[in-house]
Formats: C-alpha cells, sequence, structure tokens
C-alpha cells in the first residue's frame, strides 16, 4: 500500500491519538488484523469476533513492531482510540480507495461471486494490471484488506462482497465506491437472516446507491429479481437479454464452449470448467470486458484461461475416482447447479452433500428439495451429511450420516472404482476432510 498519514488517519476516524507527538508526522505502510502475519511498521486493527477479542493481541502486535493501533480500550501503546474498530478500519479503506480514480468492479450475489470474480479479473487481466480480492476477502473486515492492497501501478479492480444482514452490503460499497455493479443471482443463501428472496434481492442491491456517477450496472437478466434494475446491462441464457449465450455445447464435466450474442456480434469462447451457471459467470466477465474495451480476443485468451478456484466445483482426476471439489460454500442455488454438473458425467454417479446453514425455518423444505432434485437427476448413490441431509436423503433411498465422522468410516465401502464423486456442503460443514480422504483411497 502507498503509505499512509497517521495525523491524516486521526483525523478520518475521527479518533483520539495517545502516544508520542512525533509519531503524528509518521505513516504505515501496511494494515494487519493479525498478528501472526503483521508486518513491522503496520497499522493494527483489533477485531472482537465470536471467539476472540483482537485487543487482547496488542501487546504481540507491538512486539512485531507495530507503529500503532487502533484500539476502543484504554492501552499503553500508541494508538488511536475510536468508539468501533471495525467502522474506523472501513473509514480509512475508503480514504484510501479514493486515491486511486480507476475502475472498480463491484460483484455480489447468492451464488457464483468467487467465480465471477475470478472470470472478471482473468479477463481484465489480459488487458490492464489488475488488482482483486483474494481468498475470502469479502466481508466487513475482508474488503477493507483488499483496498488497502491498491498500488499506484493498478489500472482496475475487482472486489468482492459478501453478505448475511442488511446494512452489510451497503458498507462494503460505501468504501469501495464501484464504477461497475455485478450482481450474479438472488436465491435462498442466508435467507434466514433476510426473510425471503425479496430481502435478500433488497440486500444486495444495496450496492447500487454507492456506485460512482456515469458507472454501469450489470445483472443476470434471467433473474427474475434482477431483471426488475431499471438501466442495467442484462446477461443470460434468453435471447431478450443485452448479452446472451448460444451454441452451447458441454463436454461432460470437464468444460464447455458457447457463443456470446450482443449487437450484431458473436464471440465462441471456450471454458474450462463445466456447467450451465458457469456459462452465466463467463457473461459476466464479458460484459465487464466490453464495458471496460477489451479487444475480443482477449476476453477470449482471459476466459480460456481461466481454471476454479480449489474447493469451487475443481475437477481432480484420481487414480480409482474423479472428484469434483465444490466444499468451499453452499445454498439451494449453487447446490442445484452442481448436482446438474455431476449428472452430465459418465459412469456411476455420487453426491456428498453436507448441510446448507443459515437457511432458517426453510432449511428442511429446502433440504428436502435438493435431495429430491438429486434423485430426479439420475444420482446413483446420493448421501447426506449432518442433520438436516442425513435425514432429506432418506426419503430418495439415499445413505445419511448424523456427523463426518461416521461418514468417513463408511465411505471405503461406499465407492466403487470409476465413481465420480461430488462433495458440497456450506462451510462449517469443513468437508475438506471428506476430500482428503477420498484422495487417499
Amino acid at each position: 500500500m502507498i503509505p499512509f498519514s497517521i495525523q491524516k488517519a486521526v483525523e478520518i476516524t475521527g479518533g483520539q491519538f495517545f502516544g508520542p507527538e512525533a509519531l503524528l508526522e509518521a505513516s504505515f505502510d501496511s494494515v494487519s488484523i493479525d498478528t501472526r502475519t503483521m508486518l513491522p511498521g503496520a497499522l493494527y486493527v483489533p477485531v472482537k469476533g465470536d471467539v476472540f477479542d483482537g485487543h487482547r493481541f496488542i501487546p504481540q502486535a507491538f512486539e512485531k513492531s507495530a507503529k500503532l493501533t487502533l484500539s476502543e480500550v484504554e492501552t499503553p501503546y500508541p494508538h488511536i482510540r475510536v468508539e468501533n474498530c471495525v467502522r474506523a478500519f472501513q473509514a480509512l479503506a475508503h480514504a484510501y480507495r479514493c486515491q486511486f480514480d480507476i475502475p472498480l468492479v463491484g460483484i455480489t450475489g447468492s451464488a457464483g461471486k468467487t467465480t465471477t470474480r475470478g472470470m472478471i479479473s482473468s479477463v481484465l487481466s489480459t488487458t490492464y494490471f489488475t488488482h482483486s480480492t483474494t481468498g475470502n476477502l469479502n466481508n466487513q473486515t475482508g474488503v477493507p484488506q483488499v483496498l488497502f492492497g491498491l498500488m499506484p501501478q493498478h489500472e482496475c479492480a475487482v472486489v468482492e462482497m459478501g453478505t448475511n444482514h442488511f446494512g452489510e452490503i451497503d458498507a462494503l460499497a460505501a468504501m469501495s465506491e464501484p464504477t461497475l455493479c455485478v450482481l450474479t443471482n438472488i436465491g435462498e443463501a442466508h435467507i434466514e437472516f433476510f426473510g425471503s428472496r425479496e430481502g435478500i434481492f433488497r440486500g444486495k442491491t444495496e450496492m447500487l446507491s454507492h456506485m460512482r456517477p456515469g458507472g454501469k450496472i450489470i445483472v443476470n437478466g434471467d433473474d427474475e429479481y434482477l431483471r426488475r434494475i431499471p438501466d442495467a446491462c442484462t446477461f443470460g441464457f434468453g435471447k431478450d437479454n443485452e448479452l446472451w449465450a448460444e451454441d452451447v455445447q458441454e463436454d461432460g464435466i470437464f468444460g464447455a464452449s458457447f457463443t456470446a450474442c450482443w449487437q450484431g456480434e458473436r464471440l465462441p469462447i471456450h471454458l474450462q470448467v463445466p456447467g450451465h451457471h458457469m456459462i452465466l459467470n463467463a457473461l459476466s466477465a464479458v460484459a465487464v470486458g466490453l464495458a471496460l474495451s477489451v479487444p475480443l480476443e482477449k476476453i477470449q485468451q482471459g476466459l480460456a484461461a481461466f481454471t476454479p478456484i480449489s474447493g469451487r466445483m475443481a475437477v481432480e482426476k484420481l487414480d480409482r475416482f474423479t472428484l469434483l471439489n465444490d466444499v468451499y460454500n453452499a445454498n439451494p442455488t449453487s447446490m442445484e447447479a452442481s448436482l446438474q454438473v455431476l449428472s452430465r458425467a459418465s459412469g456411476r454417479k455420487v453426491c456428498i452433500l453436507g448441510d446448507m446453514l443459515e437457511l432458517g425455518e426453510q432449511a428442511a423444505t429446502l433440504h428436502e428439495r435438493v435431495a429430491q432434485q438429486a434423485s430426479q437427476l439420475g444420482i446413483d448413490l446420493i448421501v447426506g451429511v449432518g442433520s438436516l441431509f442425513s435425514q432429506a436423503v432418506r426419503s430418495v433411498n439415499g445413505v445419511g450420516f448424523s456427523d463426518q465422522e461416521q461418514l468417513l468410516s463408511a465411505l471405503p465401502g461406499l465407492l466403487k472404482e470409476g465413481d465420480t464423486v461430488l462433495v458440497k456442503g456450506s462451510r462449517g460443514m469443513r468437508l475438506e476432510r471428506t476430500i482428503e480422504r477420498i484422495r487417499s483411497m
């Protein structure tokens, strides 16, 4: 990051400075919420979580040569006293972002955000020096870290924004000020907190009020909620969209090809990732590329080069099995898309489904719906893990396990050589252990 004045940080946060007066003339050149990875000279931001309070680690921050810390409590170390460290962190990130007059693509939606972010970054990186969200830094403390990663050489940025409560996208977009807003879909993810798909729609579209003047909205026009947004550029399979896909050809679980069509133009696209939902993600990347004047052949190259991020529908050819590693997260929309991909595999098809979390009163019904979808798609063996799926799969003659330990013990007797196995569940299910067990077999 560009060095940031401590005096300016005090002014922006509205906090009170405690420390040597000479320090006000200095700057910090990195920020950190984790003392284990902090660099010398950093601003430390202590975050209160469900388990740990970052204020406990302020002494360790200064052992690592932090320059100063934000703090909500009295501490003997140089600090800016603020009412809320996360809000102060976000205010600083916004001020830092405002130093960069570059296109910034904000991405949100119920499913497909991370893959869409990867595809858009791959397309833009063919033409621009592109900064992008990495890992899972899409929340209230992650997005500020992404923004502080901007450097003078960056020509554009791609920022993923996640939410499970009202007001969160509002805060993320306010500090990011996107110039292009991309919305992937409105599904049932986190419906426990939003109450309905209408509520999810309101939560996701909080982004739009913070788009910079002259910006552009790009949405999945096949989505019944997103197509309501006025003046948006739409993409999808329907020819009533401004950008649509034709000539779709899917290579089982190993990729897909299609032609992107708009205003009389046609652009052949090849993807290394399978599934109709991946074509929708790719169309959003085409739309962003066109909006930012990426040459057509570069759009093709960027999408052809894209490979899935680990845990997000990554196809792994093992000695005995073909593994569809999609364990990073799950909701009803993404579950259905992943099952559609599995259904196109050759040979015996097995799905191992971990509970989908944060679905509230609709949880049992939605788990049963996914189990029924798996059965209707002809999946040969349907395995459920967790209190919800272990019950839901029994209605379709599946095998249920109340916890992952039981599943791990049973796996050798469930799988057969040549199987294609999909493993998918919510983040909290930690199904990476199941992935490792299958690899070891």
